[in-house]
């Protein structure tokens, strides 16, 4: 899906489990992802998919010694779905013997197996590190005096946590090393560039083939691009593990609920303190306070990736972006509700520029045009806020 999946299958790898990452997805994906749905399904089912059939199709590859890795969600969302319906295409193209393995957002994750306890701290480190390094990259790149270094310097580092996550290596240590080299890109920031807060549905915000690299769009035309971290989600399904534990007085669960987020913190906060004097989006709000600031907008109740799209967007505001951009499929349910939400948004947010831009895999010339014209009031937007 991401960068995340390489850090994330060093830690299955460090616990013994054989994993790797797919390979990103491409033209072939979206072939095969298309060959074998009905058209019906949304666009990261058949991306997934097709990643899965792509990976089936390669030379010397064993049906009896491979799993796919599929979590679960439940809400308004067909995601939920997804491993179910991977299930049955493996069964009709015959390949019963291919597992899905699927962990579900229920109890936040809970159900992973194995040497569950220390994976689940070590995927939890390698998402939140993952994360961290993204936001050097979307903050540096933009700035950089030679084109091409923060790429070396993310790609590099990315290597080193994916090698340091399998050995069980200091990541905090690592952490500290990564800055430095970070700190050593030559850049110019002597005019920061209108902010664009990237949200949405998480595998197409983080899926670059799949939202044909927004980011890398906006950072064409000029503007600087905060991307939604994957662990956001992760905190969420541990809230609301805590809630539901809470209200069906699951007590024991709660407590487990209550100790697991505190543990989040703690690596979180670690991981974090090396690089955080290097960048302005430093500290991610509390999953309380995202909820906060979606509540005016749709009741708690509603759950799941628009109420976090829309809490991340006043994150984002609050901390000086001059625009919002909310990726989603096309037909997507949670993110049609922000959509029609973001109107009223706008309004109470001194008309901040807003671009609802959802992906299918066609060629959409429109979306340049579009994205154009949102930049500019993108940098409007910056020059009223910093002049009056």
């Amino acid at each position: 899906m991401a960068d995340h999946a390489y850090p994330l299958s060093a830690a299955l790898r460090s616990c013994g489990i054989p994993a790797e990452a797919l390979p990103e997805s491409d033209d072939q994906t979206l072939l095969l992802g298309r060959k074998y749905s009905t058209g019906r399904e949304c666009f990261p089912f058949i991306v997934t998919t097709g990643d899965f059939l792509r990976k089936i199709e390669e030379p010397g590859f064993d049906p009896d010694k491979a799993a796919f890795f599929m979590p679960l969600a439940s809400g308004p969302c067909r995601f939920g779905q997804y491993s179910h319906i991977h299930r049955v295409f493996l069964d009709r193209l015959g390949h019963k013997q291919v597992a899905v393995i699927s962990p579900t957002s229920a109890n936040s994750y809970a159900d992973i197996g194995g040497a569950s306890l220390k994976l689940r701290i070590r995927a939890w480190q390698a998402l939140v590190a993952t994360d961290i390094l993204q936001k050097l990259l979307h903050e540096t790149r933009p700035y950089e005096v030679n084109q091409g270094d923060t790429d070396r310097v993310y790609k590099k580092a990315l290597a080193k946590l994916t090698e340091a996550v399998e050995k069980g290596k200091n990541l905090v240590r690592l952490m500290k090393q990564i800055a430095e080299e970070f700190k050593q890109i030559k850049i110019d920031r002597r005019e920061r560039k209108p902010i664009i807060g990237i949200v949405g549905e998480i595998f197409m915000r983080n899926n670059r083939f799949s939202n044909d690299n927004v980011i890398r769009r906006v950072e064409a035309l000029g503007g600087e691009a905060w991307l939604a971290p994957i662990s956001e989600w992760i905190y969420y399904t541990t809230q609301r593990y805590k809630e539901d534990s809470a209200a069906e007085r699951k007590y024991r669960d709660l407590l487990k609920a209550i100790l697991q987020e505190k543990v989040q913190r703690y690596y979180e906060h670690r991981l974090e303190k090396p690089v955080k004097k290097l960048l302005l989006n430093n500290e991610e709000p509390r999953t309380t306070e995202v909820l906060q600031y979606s509540a005016p907008y749709m009741h708690f109740s509603f759950g799941g990736e628009a109420i976090l799209t829309i809490g991340k967007a006043v994150d984002y505001i609050r901390k000086g972006a001059s625009g919002i951009i909310n990726v989603m499929p096309f037909s997507c349910m949670p993110g049609t509700v922000v959509a029609i939400v973001s109107k009223r948004f706008r309004e109470d947010f001194n008309g901040i520029p807003w671009l609802n831009a959802s992906y299918d895999g066609q060629e959409d010339a429109s979306m340049l045009v579009r994205l154009e014209a949102f930049m500019h009031q993108a940098r409007q937007y910056r020059d009223k806020r910093r002049f009056g």
